[in-house]
């Protein structure tokens, strides 16, 4: 398995989905959910408004981009109030992405560690909970699950997520092999 952690922008990336955390109590949407809210012209935020979504934790919403994106969907995973963020919380998430894109059939995507620096939480352990979710869902033993995990962030909180994709390999080195893909530094491979 490898793992890419990727500070792409919105436009520059290609899978067939991207999925992304929001919260309960945060409007506009923030992070990379409040940048596909942006690029597909507030529809998250209009939904939001209308009652239709909500961002209660376990809320899954897949919208289609209308090509409004490079990847044709968006998976939102709601989370609840930002300040109720747990590692649980975030492991669940992690799982729940990966289950649900195995039900859509994607095995091409990429997700965000929502709430990374905007929160109490530490950014690495953040990330560790999510993407443990993602391995430890079960559905990696099957054929069509993904052989890459996409992990996506911003700049600002870029190097604590590598960090927290360290501790993880670290964690499973006897059940996987893991390859971290900095992309701060593409000839590296560690």
């Amino acid at each position: 398995m490898k793992i890419k952690v990727s500070s792409e922008s919105l436009d520059a990336l290609t899978y067939d989905s991207l999925a992304f955390g929001f919260f309960s109590d945060e409007r506009p949407p923030r992070g990379y959910c409040g940048l596909a809210d942006w690029r597909l012209n507030g529809l998250v935020s209009n939904l939001i408004a209308e009652g239709k979504v909500t961002g209660a934790f376990m809320e899954k919403v897949l919208i289609t981009s209308d090509q409004r994106s490079a990847s044709p969907n968006i998976f939102l995973m709601g989370l609840g109030e930002s300040a109720q963020l747990t590692y649980e919380k975030l492991y669940t998430a992690g799982s729940t992405i990966l289950q649900t894109m195995g039900e859509v059939e994607c095995t091409n995507f990429a997700f965000d560690i929502p709430g990374a620096g905007r929160c109490d939480l530490e950014v690495p352990k953040m990330a560790v909970a999510v993407v443990s979710g993602v391995f430890e869902s079960g559905t990696l033993n099957q054929e069509d699950a993904p052989s890459d995990i996409v992990v996506l962030s911003g700049r600002d909180c870029f190097d604590e997520i590598v960090l927290g994709m360290h501790e993880f390999k670290v964690g499973v080195k006897n059940k996987i092999t893991v390859d971290i893909i900095d992309e701060a530094a593409p000839v590296r491979a560690i």
